[in-house]
């Protein structure tokens, strides 16, 4: 009886035989060595895939906000066009200027109008190079950016 009250007083049987102390000492530095490279394993497997994750995170978010800006940029361009149009299509001048079959009235009178339009609408919108005017005739007012800013009748 005294000997199983001594084994309960060193501790449950058979752990105090794993005790590092008693391994040799290259088994003690194998031993510590495998658990410090383990634990540096899994620190780094954390920290890579957080880190991957977050870039990944990162990454899809500023791919979404590039998108959104340049359908916005895109809307933006779109809606200008389209008021630029409106404003020519629109115009009472311009459309008399279509229909007139006075090339005087046509060319002097209405024509000095058409061209400070159109230029003025060239310039509204910087995407815009240029403005072609036809009627039904095949006749046609042209407004381009050139170096000059020609505008042709």
């Amino acid at each position: 009886m005294r000997d199983h009250a001594r084994q309960i007083q060193k501790g449950p049987i058979g752990v105090s035989n794993l005790k590092i102390s008693r391994l040799k000492l290259k088994h003690q530095i194998l031993l510590i060595s495998l658990f410090t490279v383990i634990i540096f394993t899994a620190m780094e497997s954390y920290f890579y895939f957080s880190f991957y994750h977050l870039t990944q995170e990162r990454a899809t978010n500023y791919g979404n906000k590039i998108i959104e800006q340049t359908r916005q940029k895109i809307d933006s361009v779109f809606n200008d066009i389209i008021v630029s149009t409106n404003i020519v299509v629109n115009n009472k001048m311009i459309q008399e200027f279509t229909i007139t079959e006075d090339d005087y009235k046509r060319n002097i009178e209405i024509g000095n109008y058409v061209i400070d339009l159109l230029d003025y609408m060239r310039s509204f919108n910087s995407y815009v190079n240029g403005i072609v005017i036809n009627d039904n005739e095949g006749r046609r007012v042209v407004s381009t950016a050139t170096a000059s800013g020609d505008v042709f009748f």
